[in-house]
Formats: structure tokens, sequence, C-alpha cells
């Protein structure tokens, strides 16, 4: 293998790597963002994302999930008022629980966006 070669062939190794590192952490860490689901967000939208509670997204059966990450951190840091929910609850900004940063908050999203049931 010539060095020319060597050369294009780590070239195209460390960009794959740096791309597939960079794509698995920008959408957040699930493991990550189920300690702040349980802790904060579980009362209403259930453990395991599935909920009794009329009107609120039963993240299991993937509601909510057609929406962009901005949009559902947007949806979190400035609660949700639905006048249609039959139940004629609001949630609070961040679930009215303690403010998350934008890590914490994609790591949220990461885990509602795995309990959807395949």
């Amino acid at each position: 293998m010539t060095t020319k070669n060597l050369f294009i062939l780590s070239s195209l190794i460390f960009t794959v790597t740096i791309f597939v590192s960079s794509s698995a952490t920008a959408g957040g860490n699930p493991a990550d963002g189920e300690q702040a689901f349980e802790s904060i967000c579980s009362s209403c939208h259930g453990a395991v994302g599935i909920t009794e509670i009329p009107g609120i997204p039963v993240f299991a059966n993937g509601e909510r999930m057609n929406k962009t990450d901005e949009q559902l951190k947007n949806s979190i840091r400035n609660g949700v008022n639905n006048p249609d929910n039959p139940a004629g609850m609001v949630m609070p900004p961040f679930g009215g629980g303690p403010v998350l940063n934008d890590k914490q908050l994609s790591d949220v999203i990461a885990y509602i966006r795995s309990l959807k049931k395949k």
C-alpha cells in the first residue's frame, strides 16, 4: 500500500469515526435521560411512557414523537397548556421539576423516543 493510499484510508477512517461519535452524542443519551424522566416526568407520563391520565401523551405509543427534538425541548422548557385536555391538566415548565440544561433535555428526549413499542 502506498503512502498516499494509507493516508487516504486513515483520513477516511478518522472522518467516519468522528461522524459516528458526534451523531451518537448529538441525539442525547437515553440511559442518562431515564433518571431525569423517572424523577420528573413519570408521575404524569408513566414509568415506561404509559399513562392512564386522559390527554397526556403515551410515549410508548409514539405520541408526540413526530415532533422534532427542538419542538420537544421547547415544550419541556415552556410547559404545555392544552385547552382540549379532558383532565384539564397543564404541564408546567420542566414538568415542575428543576431546570434542565440542553444536554439533559437531549438525554430525556432520547429516552422518551426509546420508549416507543416496536
